[in-house]
């Protein structure tokens, strides 16, 4: 009898904790992020780990009335939006997030905002809450970064979240003219003797590992891959074989990854660590024909 209460209570006490942890989402410090602003129309922010910045984030974004604890609307969001922002504070400026809010659909006039990076089911607070208010529609724009380091915020509608310095830097690497509006936007092309531009590129490095590929050792196209030589590329964008100048370097589509799509790039290094040292640099891309 005694073993059959032991068990009720061990079950019982289980399913609590269970309960606990899924209503209170956890923080990480790999996971790092926060809110940049609130207006009438949009929540932006930012979401990322320092430790892989291929590990691109999903966001889940509630929205609760002031005073209530259970939100009153979700938003899930990608944070792999280019920020120029990102670029001056993380060296990386694939990280953010945007969504859309139609303020008019919610009942009340103060809300409370909260974002969370979601891995695996658990749920990663990304800064502080942000307070937003219907009186106020105004749609200011997120200050520059010297007044982001500010407490104060003179329009109630945008609230914005402490300056990015908790986040760890990648090594500062060159990145190329020009400037990115999408992803796989491309800045018009032009040629200069038997090399044709392909626009700017979001550029981050890999290894041989099995963190960052298969952890064979060998590239999709069936060879071993060499550092400063290899790359992997989107094949609907640069076929296996294509050849390319990034810097000073020309280098060989050889690979191709899930995540690498569109005007993106790998490049491949020695060791994991060169790897990550790399972080995510935007770079003008030249075809060599």
């Amino acid at each position: 009898m005694k073993t059959s209460i032991f068990k009720g209570c061990n079950v019982f006490f289980l399913s609590l904790a269970a309960a606990i942890l899924m209503a209170s989402p956890v923080s990480a410090a790999s996971v790092q992020g926060g809110i940049t602003s609130v207006n009438s129309k949009t929540v932006t922010g930012w979401a990322w780990n320092p430790e892989n910045t291929n590990d691109v984030q999903e966001v889940e974004i509630h929205i609760l009335q002031a005073g209530k604890s259970e939100p009153v609307k979700y938003i899930h969001v990608t944070a792999d939006q280019y920020r120029d922002e990102l670029v001056a504070e993380l060296k990386d400026g694939w990280h953010g997030f945007s969504a859309k809010v139609d303020w008019s659909q919610l009942s009340g006039n103060d809300f409370k905002v909260k974002a969370y990076a979601v891995k695996n089911g658990s749920y990663y607070m990304l800064g502080d809450s942000v307070s937003y208010s219907k009186s106020s529609q105004s749609t200011k724009k997120t200050p520059p970064k010297s007044a982001m380091a500010t407490s104060a915020v003179s329009d109630t509608s945008v609230a914005m979240v402490p300056p990015l310095t908790t986040a760890v830097a990648a090594p500062s690497v060159p990145s190329g003219p020009g400037a990115i509006s999408a992803m796989v936007t491309s800045v018009p092309a032009s040629s200069s003797g038997n090399e044709q531009s392909l626009g700017i590129f979001s550029i981050s490095g890999y290894c041989a590992c099995e963190q960052c590929s298969s952890g064979l050792g060998i590239t999709y196209s069936g060879v071993v891959p060499q550092a400063g030589h290899t790359i992997s590329a989107d094949l609907t964008r640069l076929p296996l074989g294509s050849k390319v100048r990034i810097g000073d370097t020309i280098y060989t589509v050889e690979d191709k990854g899930s995540s690498i799509i569109g005007n993106m790039i790998d490049i491949y290094y020695a060791s994991h660590e060169e790897a990550m040292a790399h972080g995510r640099t935007e770079q003008e891309v030249f075809l060599i024909q």
